[in-house]
Protein backbone atom coordinates (compact mmCIF):
# COMPACT_ATOMS: atom_id res chain seq x y z
CA UNK A 1 0.00 0.00 0.00
CA UNK A 2 2.74 2.82 1.19
CA UNK A 3 4.64 1.83 -2.31
CA UNK A 4 1.63 2.48 -4.52
CA UNK A 5 1.34 5.61 -2.43
CA UNK A 6 4.36 6.53 -3.45
CA UNK A 7 4.27 5.45 -7.08
CA UNK A 8 0.96 7.56 -7.58
CA UNK A 9 2.77 10.44 -6.23
CA UNK A 10 5.58 10.05 -8.65
CA UNK A 11 3.22 9.89 -11.17
CA UNK A 12 1.70 12.90 -10.34
CA UNK A 13 4.86 14.26 -9.93
CA UNK A 14 6.12 13.44 -13.54
CA UNK A 15 3.17 14.80 -15.32
CA UNK A 16 2.78 17.32 -18.10
CA UNK A 17 2.88 20.71 -16.22
CA UNK A 18 -0.60 22.43 -16.18
CA UNK A 19 -0.28 24.95 -13.36
CA UNK A 20 0.23 27.82 -15.71
CA UNK A 21 -3.04 29.50 -15.92
CA UNK A 22 -5.22 30.77 -19.16
CA UNK A 23 -5.66 34.18 -19.66
CA UNK A 24 -8.79 35.34 -22.03
CA UNK A 25 -7.39 38.90 -23.10
CA UNK A 26 -9.98 40.01 -25.24
CA UNK A 27 -7.37 41.25 -28.12
CA UNK A 28 -9.19 41.45 -31.06
CA UNK A 29 -11.70 44.33 -32.91
CA UNK A 30 -14.76 43.54 -32.24
CA UNK A 31 -17.61 44.42 -34.16
CA UNK A 32 -20.08 46.19 -32.31
CA UNK A 33 -22.59 43.71 -31.05
CA UNK A 34 -20.49 40.91 -31.32
CA UNK A 35 -20.74 37.72 -29.11
CA UNK A 36 -17.63 35.89 -28.05
CA UNK A 37 -19.14 32.18 -27.92
CA UNK A 38 -16.33 29.78 -28.57
CA UNK A 39 -13.93 32.37 -30.16
CA UNK A 40 -11.44 30.61 -27.56
CA UNK A 41 -12.65 27.46 -27.36
CA UNK A 42 -11.40 26.18 -30.19
CA UNK A 43 -15.02 28.09 -32.51
CA UNK A 44 -16.33 30.92 -33.86
CA UNK A 45 -17.98 34.46 -32.18
CA UNK A 46 -21.44 35.12 -33.47
CA UNK A 47 -20.27 37.35 -36.53
CA UNK A 48 -18.32 33.88 -37.98
CA UNK A 49 -14.67 35.12 -36.82
CA UNK A 50 -12.55 32.57 -35.77
CA UNK A 51 -8.40 32.84 -34.82
CA UNK A 52 -8.73 32.94 -30.90
CA UNK A 53 -6.43 30.75 -29.02
CA UNK A 54 -8.55 27.53 -27.84
CA UNK A 55 -8.35 28.29 -23.84
CA UNK A 56 -11.36 25.96 -23.00
CA UNK A 57 -13.28 29.14 -22.67
CA UNK A 58 -16.69 29.34 -24.08
CA UNK A 59 -19.22 32.53 -23.69
CA UNK A 60 -23.03 32.67 -23.44
CA UNK A 61 -24.38 36.25 -23.81
CA UNK A 62 -21.02 37.73 -23.58
CA UNK A 63 -20.15 40.38 -25.98
CA UNK A 64 -16.65 41.41 -26.67
CA UNK A 65 -16.12 45.09 -27.39
CA UNK A 66 -13.94 47.63 -28.83
CA UNK A 67 -13.20 51.61 -29.48
CA UNK A 68 -14.55 52.51 -32.80
CA UNK A 69 -15.28 55.44 -34.57
CA UNK A 70 -18.46 55.56 -32.46
CA UNK A 71 -16.77 56.31 -30.31
CA UNK A 72 -14.77 55.33 -26.94
CA UNK A 73 -16.39 52.53 -24.72
CA UNK A 74 -13.19 52.12 -22.19
CA UNK A 75 -10.18 53.17 -21.76
CA UNK A 76 -7.04 51.96 -19.30
CA UNK A 77 -8.10 48.30 -19.57
CA UNK A 78 -5.42 46.24 -18.87
CA UNK A 79 -5.27 44.61 -22.49
CA UNK A 80 -6.48 47.48 -24.44
CA UNK A 81 -7.63 46.57 -27.15
CA UNK A 82 -10.85 44.79 -26.54
CA UNK A 83 -12.80 44.30 -23.05
CA UNK A 84 -16.16 41.92 -22.68
CA UNK A 85 -19.76 42.79 -20.82
CA UNK A 86 -22.90 40.82 -20.23
CA UNK A 87 -25.89 40.53 -21.29
CA UNK A 88 -29.14 38.81 -20.32
CA UNK A 89 -28.82 35.65 -18.68
CA UNK A 90 -24.67 35.30 -19.22
CA UNK A 91 -22.21 32.76 -18.34
CA UNK A 92 -18.55 31.64 -18.94
CA UNK A 93 -18.51 27.75 -19.09
CA UNK A 94 -15.09 25.97 -18.79
CA UNK A 95 -15.74 21.82 -19.63
CA UNK A 96 -12.58 20.87 -17.98
CA UNK A 97 -13.26 22.79 -14.66
CA UNK A 98 -11.73 25.57 -12.79
CA UNK A 99 -11.07 25.07 -9.27
CA UNK A 100 -11.20 27.33 -6.41
CA UNK A 101 -10.32 31.04 -8.02
CA UNK A 102 -11.16 32.82 -11.11
CA UNK A 103 -8.86 36.05 -11.57
CA UNK A 104 -10.05 39.07 -13.99
CA UNK A 105 -10.04 42.39 -14.12
CA UNK A 106 -12.92 44.53 -14.17
CA UNK A 107 -14.72 48.37 -14.40
CA UNK A 108 -18.16 49.20 -13.26
CA UNK A 109 -20.18 52.57 -12.36
CA UNK A 110 -22.13 50.73 -9.51
CA UNK A 111 -21.53 48.11 -7.27
CA UNK A 112 -23.21 44.86 -8.02
CA UNK A 113 -23.94 42.79 -5.33
CA UNK A 114 -23.97 38.60 -6.34
CA UNK A 115 -22.05 39.55 -9.62
CA UNK A 116 -20.54 36.67 -10.57
CA UNK A 117 -21.89 33.26 -9.26
CA UNK A 118 -19.46 29.73 -9.27
CA UNK A 119 -21.37 26.58 -10.50
CA UNK A 120 -20.21 22.95 -10.54
CA UNK A 121 -22.42 22.47 -13.93
CA UNK A 122 -22.30 24.16 -17.17
CA UNK A 123 -24.53 27.38 -17.50
CA UNK A 124 -25.39 28.14 -14.25
CA UNK A 125 -26.59 23.79 -13.38
CA UNK A 126 -25.35 21.90 -10.21
CA UNK A 127 -24.17 23.26 -7.01
CA UNK A 128 -23.25 27.28 -6.60
CA UNK A 129 -19.66 27.13 -5.34
CA UNK A 130 -19.50 30.69 -4.24
CA UNK A 131 -20.80 34.60 -4.81
CA UNK A 132 -18.63 37.09 -5.54
CA UNK A 133 -19.64 40.88 -5.42
CA UNK A 134 -17.83 43.70 -7.57
CA UNK A 135 -17.90 47.42 -5.85
CA UNK A 136 -17.65 50.28 -7.51
CA UNK A 137 -14.56 51.45 -9.13
CA UNK A 138 -15.08 53.77 -12.26
CA UNK A 139 -17.06 56.39 -13.92
CA UNK A 140 -19.30 55.80 -16.70
CA UNK A 141 -16.10 56.14 -19.20
CA UNK A 142 -15.33 52.79 -17.80
CA UNK A 143 -11.85 54.36 -16.91
CA UNK A 144 -10.29 52.66 -13.84
CA UNK A 145 -10.12 48.67 -13.96
CA UNK A 146 -9.34 47.11 -10.76
CA UNK A 147 -7.78 43.20 -10.27
CA UNK A 148 -9.70 41.06 -8.73
CA UNK A 149 -9.50 37.18 -7.60
CA UNK A 150 -12.46 35.54 -6.63
CA UNK A 151 -12.04 32.29 -4.07
CA UNK A 152 -14.70 29.54 -4.18
CA UNK A 153 -14.95 25.82 -2.88
CA UNK A 154 -14.54 23.50 -5.35
CA UNK A 155 -14.67 22.61 -9.40
CA UNK A 156 -16.78 24.92 -10.96
CA UNK A 157 -17.52 24.58 -14.68
CA UNK A 158 -19.47 27.58 -15.26
CA UNK A 159 -19.82 31.42 -13.85
CA UNK A 160 -22.68 33.44 -13.83
CA UNK A 161 -22.11 37.08 -14.72
CA UNK A 162 -26.35 37.75 -15.30
CA UNK A 163 -26.13 40.34 -12.31
CA UNK A 164 -23.78 42.33 -14.43
CA UNK A 165 -25.09 42.67 -17.93
CA UNK A 166 -25.49 46.17 -18.28
CA UNK A 167 -23.54 47.38 -15.54
CA UNK A 168 -19.78 46.15 -15.27
CA UNK A 169 -17.09 45.31 -18.28
CA UNK A 170 -14.11 42.82 -18.04
CA UNK A 171 -10.91 42.19 -19.34
CA UNK A 172 -8.24 39.59 -18.96
CA UNK A 173 -9.36 36.81 -17.43
CA UNK A 174 -7.73 33.98 -16.31
CA UNK A 175 -8.07 30.74 -14.55
CA UNK A 176 -6.27 27.23 -14.43
CA UNK A 177 -8.70 24.87 -16.09
CA UNK A 178 -7.73 21.39 -14.69
CA UNK A 179 -6.10 18.69 -17.00
CA UNK A 180 -8.30 16.18 -18.93
CA UNK A 181 -10.08 13.45 -16.93
CA UNK A 182 -8.65 10.88 -19.60
CA UNK A 183 -4.98 11.85 -18.13
CA UNK A 184 -5.71 11.21 -14.90
CA UNK A 185 -6.98 7.67 -15.50
CA UNK A 186 -4.56 7.10 -17.52
CA UNK A 187 -2.06 8.01 -14.97
CA UNK A 188 -3.93 5.99 -12.64
CA UNK A 189 -4.20 2.46 -14.68
CA UNK A 190 -0.45 2.78 -14.90
CA UNK A 191 0.13 3.15 -11.16
CA UNK A 192 -2.08 0.11 -10.53
CA UNK A 193 -0.21 -1.82 -13.61
CA UNK A 194 3.33 -0.73 -11.96
CA UNK A 195 2.09 -2.12 -8.57
CA UNK A 196 0.76 -5.24 -9.80
CA UNK A 197 4.12 -6.19 -11.58
CA UNK A 198 6.38 -5.44 -8.38
CA UNK A 199 4.48 -7.31 -6.22
CA UNK A 200 4.15 -10.27 -8.71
Amino acid sequence: MKFTSALALAALAAAPALASAATVDFETTWAYGTDINDYYNGGAASDGSTGGANLGFSFVNVTGLSNDELGPYFSGAPSPLGVAYAHDSAYINVAAGVKDQLAFWYASPSAVQGAIKAYSGLNGTGTLLGVFDLAANSGAGYDTWTAATFSFAGIAQSFDLSATAGVSAFDNISAVPLPPSAWLMAAGLAVVGIARRRKG
